[in-house]
């Protein structure tokens, strides 16, 4: 939706002002929502070919039986049981993995823009910013059926940059504690755990349809609540990090995605970055 966030003319005026608020809101808040990001033309494109992946592979429910921690690392026998590297969550939905993903599908036509890597790269005042060179995680979308759930979790990267594709007659609410850190063991089992008065910090959000957002979640952790209704929660994850070597280990990949680390792709040849001028 150029007419609305003009990302493809780096030198207007409201694009400065566009960068401008996003970031304040950023530091303020740890999130901002861009509605409408994506016109509804590419909207519905992006979506048909989304449902198309997910009757032709094995999407949905493909993270069932597998179980994380909140920050997506191996457990550590030298901590305690109720430590939350140690308490481990059931994965209850589906993920369209990046290796799922055509190069003519919208999705990764929207990921590959140069003027969108720039633009993410202006509201997070980085220097310098690049895609992921993960093979399975780079571009991913998460698929929620009717009692599908995400758990709580901090991200590997500073900021997420999501995209809304389709949103389910209810439920599927995203909840999020802005900037608790994710060294704040006490204040993450107390969140991860439910103890009261841990919810009073706690933010909720519905992402909509075409809607990018920005979420600071390498500090604020986070969730999704379990979908209501036949029609499945579709959320793209678009990701971008300074290093431009970025990409999860075999081990990782297999932990989470349950590739088999002799099966591994290994990392992304090219990416797209962008860099200040």
């Amino acid at each position: 939706n150029l007419e609305e966030y003009p990302i493809h003319d780096r030198n207007a005026v409201r694009y400065g002002e566009l960068v401008l608020r996003a970031r304040k809101l950023l530091k303020n808040s740890g999130f901002v929502a861009l509605p409408n990001f994506i016109c509804k033309t590419g909207l519905e494109r992006i979506k048909a070919q989304c449902l198309e992946v997910i009757n032709q592979q094995p999407v949905l429910g493909n993270q069932v039986g597998r179980a994380v921690n909140c920050y997506y690392t191996a457990t550590n026998d030298d901590l305690s049981s109720d430590h939350p590297q140690n308490v481990l969550f059931d994965r209850q939905f589906g993920v369209i993995r990046d290796d799922m993903i055509h190069a003519d599908h919208g999705i990764r036509q929207v990921y590959d823009s140069p003027f969108l890597v720039q633009f993410v790269a202006d509201v997070l005042e980085s220097p310098e910013l690049h895609q992921s060179r993960d093979s399975y995680q780079a571009l991913t979308v998460n698929v929620m059926a009717e009692g599908d759930h995400l758990h709580w979790h901090f991200d590997c990267n500073a900021c997420a940059v999501t995209l809304g594709i389709q949103v389910p007659e209810g439920g599927g609410q995203f909840e999020f504690v802005p900037f608790i850190g994710r060294e704040e063991f006490a204040k993450v089992s107390a969140v991860i755990a439910a103890e009261p008065g841990s919810a009073d910090n706690v933010k909720e959000f519905s992402t909509e349809e075409g809607m990018l957002v920005f979420f600071c979640g390498g500090e604020s952790i986070h969730c999704v609540r379990p979908v209501v209704g036949p029609r499945c929660r579709m959320v793209a994850a678009l990701q971008f990090h300074t290093s431009p070597d970025a990409h999860d280990p075999p081990e990782m990949t297999q932990r989470i995605y349950g590739v088999p680390v002799e099966e591994h792709l290994g990392p992304k040849e090219h990416i797209v970055s962008a860099y200040a001028s």
